[in-house]
């Protein structure tokens, strides 16, 4: 039955221009030479949201360029994750505040005691210790950076030489855009700066999918949901770490009710070394109602992204139950046609790099074992 609400969920799945120019990258050198040109050219703000930064020999790059534009008056705000990057985060905080940018730490481990004057939580000490007891399981999972409010930049690159490495190459997805829909997403990074809860989703969710109240979680979730049920031609999906929840399930299978082409690629391998084993566990299930499953064998599968008839979905959001239900995520939303034809054959070249799955060549261990099943009790905090 449709419904009013879905009638607004459709609003904002219809093609829109709103995005100026977006530019896909596949190459973390490319993408990470690119953002740091930005930074080097960047002339009044810059606000960054990333869960990894860490102090290696990209890090250190990115943070020179970060510390040189602040020391010429450029305004920077950095938001860093207190798990993600509980190793560097202190030493980041410090190193750029001589330049008088700001950092903030998102829910420092208490174990971290000097990180909590870096917190994003004000207060006193206990106050902040108390904030992240109850907000323990939520982390900052984003990946973004906005250049003088003009250009953006989304994906599932975090900060980090793993995304450049060979042995084993690392594939992920990023974007960079530009166009009057870049001041949604200063405003996202602005809501979780100043603790600010707007639900504005009807404008904002267009362009991209964030879920950092409560209200934009839920729909922010339906509307993944929902964009998946409502194709009509293709669902390709991409995620690092597989564990579908309930509604995600349905809408798979009743977007393949209609013969619609769905794909999921897998990973073989990850840096969460029990998720493949976890991921398994639903395969049987899609492979018996048609679903496509490749599994990507060439390196570390990280990217997150989705192919729905002519739009892409590429940000932090992975299809699993952390994304939904804890994780701040910030995904965008692109409509070009350009667009979906690139990710359309950079995802053909995946599967291309993958083993197709099929009811045949699932084994015991992968498809039924008990261990994989044991992990979906605790799915609900992986």
């Amino acid at each position: 039955m449709f419904t009013t609400k879905n009638s607004k969920l459709l609003a904002v799945t219809e093609p829109d221009d709103g995005w100026d120019s977006e530019c896909i990258f596949s190459s973390a050198a490319d993408y990470f030479a690119r953002l740091i040109a930005d930074i080097n050219g960047a002339k009044s703000t810059i606000v960054l949201a990333v869960y990894i930064f860490s102090l290696d020999e990209l890090g250190h790059r990115v943070a020179m360029a970060l510390k040189a534009a602040a020391a010429r008056g450029v305004k920077v705000r950095i938001v860093v994750d207190g798990i993600g990057s509980s190793r560097d985060g202190e030493r980041l905080a410090q190193l750029l505040f001589s330049a008088n940018a700001e950092v903030r730490i998102f829910h420092p481990l208490p174990w971290y005691w000097d990180n909590y004057q870096w917190s994003i939580k004000t207060g006193g000490i206990l106050q902040k210790f108390f904030h992240f007891i109850s907000l323990l399981n939520q982390r900052d999972h984003r990946k973004i950076c906005i250049v003088d409010g003009a250009y953006a930049w989304c994906g599932s690159f975090n900060i980090t030489c793993d995304h450049l490495a060979n042995s084993p190459p690392w594939r992920d997805y990023g974007v960079r855009l530009t166009g009057r829909p870049v001041n949604h997403l200063v405003s996202n990074f602005d809501d979780v700066w100043f603790h600010q809860d707007r639900n504005n989703f009807p404008s904002r969710l267009k362009y991209f999918r964030s879920n950092n109240s409560i209200k934009l979680r839920h729909v922010s979730n339906r509307l993944t949901s929902f964009r998946i049920s409502r194709a009509k031609q293709r669902v390709w999906i991409c995620s690092a770490y597989f564990s579908p929840s309930g509604s995600v399930i349905k809408a798979i299978k009743k977007a393949k009710s209609r013969n619609v082409d769905v794909r999921i690629i897998v990973t073989a391998r990850s840096d969460i070394a029990v998720f493949p084993l976890l991921s398994s566990t639903y395969y049987s299930d899609l492979l018996n109602i048609g679903v496509s499953i490749y599994c990507y064998k060439t390196g570390m599968l990280h990217a997150k992204c989705m192919l729905i008839d002519g739009q892409c979905v590429i940000g932090s959001s992975n299809i699993n139950h952390r994304s939904f239900y804890h994780d701040l995520e910030v995904d965008v939303v692109l409509s070009s046609s350009h667009s979906a034809n690139h990710l359309e054959s950079m995802l053909e070249e995946d599967m291309d790099n993958s083993e197709k799955l099929s009811k045949e060549n699932i084994s015991l261990w992968r498809g039924s074992n008990l261990f994989g099943w044991v992990l979906r009790i605790v799915r609900y905090w992986m």
